[in-house]
């Protein structure tokens, strides 16, 4: 292993940027979480590469992204489907993988979903923080966004052995979204179901349709919209993220991890976290249904996807201490015994 620091070059890049979970003590502040739409592929990713705790990666939205590397990493590219590359040669999605010094890892073809993430041991450095967290908060007009041309560091500050490039890294069973299935969100119920009365069990009914207003402070469905049955004022107040608003009209609002803090429509349910991951992959056009869900079924779905990071974390640990890939784990164990 030797020293020095290491360097990614953004060769292409349409709509993408550096991130991380967010910043979810923001709301002390009065700032929103942000971060990564996908959470649990964000995590996945993080824990592919090695990484004790989840370090910034890059994410890209419907479009490709190349970045070439100056020395060996171990990277690992998740969520939406794509066609992944390493220097033109065809590479796994939900695999640690080592792109060899100076190669190329491109990330293509997003046919399904809308968001990847691009993970590296060591995390990627570069811009600034906020609040402890790069990622961008569009309506204070922060973060870093991918342009060609933009170098980021990467990794622990030291760099894998050269022999690491042959690294045969297992290919672990891919994850699965703990709902059985896809475009079924899990929904509990609003502060605000009990204006609605029996119209608030039209959403279990219906199908929805993800339009083009989508983004991180909010998605708007279109479809079947439950009606109030008792009128007045709402004060506006906090409200958590998946909060599934009734703006009035013939869509709903979702609020996402960018949203305003507080808001003054009738919340008729709430999107559990884990189906907040499926909502962020659903592309326009796309329908989805919501399933009535209990809080115990909530945490459980939340701990089995924690559950899959974790042990994801625990395996590849053990691999990376190997010194066949230059000894990166015993670097990354000391750091985490320290923390």
């Amino acid at each position: 292993m030797s020293s020095g620091i290491s360097t990614a070059t953004v060769v292409e890049a349409n709509f993408a940027m550096l991130q991380d979970a967010g910043r979810p003590a923001g709301a002390s502040w009065g700032i929103a979480a942000n971060g990564a739409l996908d959470q649990f592929s964000y995590h996945y990713g993080n824990a592919l590469v090695g990484n004790p705790t989840s370090l910034p990666s890059l994410e890209t939205v419907l479009t490709d992204l190349v970045v070439r590397f100056d020395h060996a990493a171990v990277v690992a590219v998740t969520g939406a489907p794509a066609v992944v590359t390493v220097d033109g040669h065809p590479a796994r999605s939900n695999q640690a993988t080592i792109v060899p010094a100076g190669a190329e890892l491109a990330v293509r073809e997003i046919r399904e979903g809308l968001r990847c993430y691009v993970s590296v041991f060591g995390g990627f450095q570069g811009g600034q923080t906020f609040l402890g967290s790069v990622a961008p908060d569009r309506t204070l007009k922060f973060g870093l966004d991918l342009v060609p041309g933009l170098e980021l560091r990467y990794g622990s500050g030291e760099r894998l052995d050269t022999r690491a490039r042959e690294y045969p890294f297992p290919v672990l069973d891919p994850p699965r979204r703990p709902f059985p299935a896809a475009g079924q969100l899990g929904v509990l119920p609003g502060e605000n179901a009990d204006l609605f009365e029996d119209s608030a069990a039209e959403l279990f009914a219906a199908e929805y349709v993800m339009t083009e207003k989508t983004d991180a402070v909010g998605s708007r469905l279109s479809g079947h919209v439950p009606r109030r049955h008792t009128h007045g004022e709402i004060l506006s107040r906090a409200l958590p993220i998946g909060s599934i608003e009734v703006p009035g009209g013939d869509e709903l609002l979702v609020l996402n991890r960018g949203r305003g803090l507080s808001a003054g429509y009738p919340v008729v349910g709430v999107i559990c976290t884990s189906s907040m991951n499926e909502l962020s992959q659903t592309r326009p056009g796309a329908a989805v249904r919501f399933v009535p869900i209990t809080e115990e079924d909530a945490r459980r779905l939340r701990f089995r996807e924690a559950e899959v990071v974790q042990s994801t974390r625990e395996r590849m640990a053990t691999i990376l201490d190997s010194p066949r890939v230059g000894g990166a784990g015993e670097r990354r164990t000391h750091e985490s015994r320290r923390r």
